[in-house]
C-alpha cells in the first residue's frame, strides 16, 4: 500500500455496544519523528483518521483506542524486508516481547520502523506498510477451531505523509478470518476483502486482499482523497476475533 496525502481528520460518536480495540505504538531507533512528543502526535492522528473511516457510523462503528506510546532500543530497518519476512522475523519478535510486558493485552500492536518502504519484488511497487495478525493458543475442541488473535502493523517513514496507511492495515487485521473447512486437515487463516478481489487493469492479477472499488480506503494504493469504506467492509471488521 502506498503513500497518499495530507487530509483533515474528525471524531464519531461511540455507543457502549460497539466493538472496540487498544492500539500500541511502538517506536522503534530511527522511526519518524525522532523526538517523544512528534511520535505521540503522529499515533494520535494515526488512531484519529483510523475512527474517521471505521467508526463513521452505520455499520461502521469500530473505535481504535491509543494506549500511551512504547518506544524501544530494537531496530527495525524496513528497507530489506519483505511483507512476510518482517511479520516472521523481527516485527513479529517486537510484538511479542511488548506484548510479554504489558501482560499479553489483547488489541492491535503497530511497530513504527526506519526505513523508508519495504522490500518488494523486482519491478513492484515498493510499500509502505503491512497488516496482518499474531495467531496464539490454536486449537480444535469439539471440530471447532479456538485461538487468540492480535493485530500486527508494521508502517515505514513514508507512512508518516500517509495519514490513512494505519486504517488500512488495520482492515487487513480486521478482514483475517480462519477457514473452517481445513485443507489436508490444515486450517488456513485468510484475508479477503469482501469487496475485492482487486484486479490490476494492466497485468490482469487478482488480489483478494483488497478493494476493487473507486476511492476505497481497501485499494492497494490508497487514493488522493479522502478514502470511503463500504458498509460489507464494516460487518465483516466488526466480526474480527481480535475483539474478543
Amino acid at each position: 500500500m502506498k503513500k497518499s496525502r495530507k487530509r483533515k481528520y474528525s471524531y464519531s460518536v461511540q455507543s457502549q455496544s460497539d466493538p472496540s480495540v487498544n492500539v500500541y505504538g511502538i517506536f522503534t531507533p530511527g522511526s519518524a519523528p525522532s523526538d517523544s512528543n512528534g511520535r505521540q502526535n503522529r499515533f494520535n492522528r494515526d488512531i484519529a483518521s483510523a475512527n474517521q473511516i471505521w467508526n463513521s457510523g452505520g455499520e461502521c462503528n469500530i473505535n481504535f483506542i491509543s494506549q500511551p506510546i512504547i518506544e524501544v532500543n530494537t531496530v527495525v530497518d524496513a528497507t530489506n524486508l519483505g511483507t512476510n519476512e518482517a511479520f516472521r522475523g523481527p516485527v513479529k519478535a517486537l510484538i511479542n516481547q511488548v506484548k510479554q510486558m504489558n501482560g499479553n493485552k489483547p488489541g492491535i500492536y503497530v511497530v513504527y520502523t526506519s526505513g523508508d518502504d519495504f522490500a518488494a519484488p523486482s519491478g513492484s511497487s515498493r510499500p509502505i506498510g503491512v497488516g496482518g495478525v499474531i495467531i496464539e493458543n490454536f486449537r480444535v475442541e469439539n471440530g471447532v477451531p479456538q485461538f487468540t488473535l492480535f493485530g500486527s502493523i508494521a508502517l515505514s517513514n513514508t507512512a508518516l505523509s500517509a495519514p490513512f496507511a494505519f486504517a488500512h492495515e488495520a482492515g487487513h487485521a480486521l478482514f483475517t478470518q480462519v477457514n473452517n473447512q481445513p485443507v489436508n486437515g490444515v486450517f488456513m487463516f485468510e484475508s479477503i476483502d469482501p469487496t475485492g478481489p482487486f484486479i490490476d487493469s494492466t497485468t490482469g492479477n487478482i488480489d483478494p486482499g483488497h478493494s476493487n472499488l473507486k476511492n476505497n480506503l481497501m485499494l492497494p494504493i490508497l487514493p488522493n482523497t479522502t478514502p470511503t469504506i463500504d458498509p460489507l467492509q464494516c460487518q465483516k471488521a466488526s466480526m474480527s476475533r481480535i475483539f474478543q
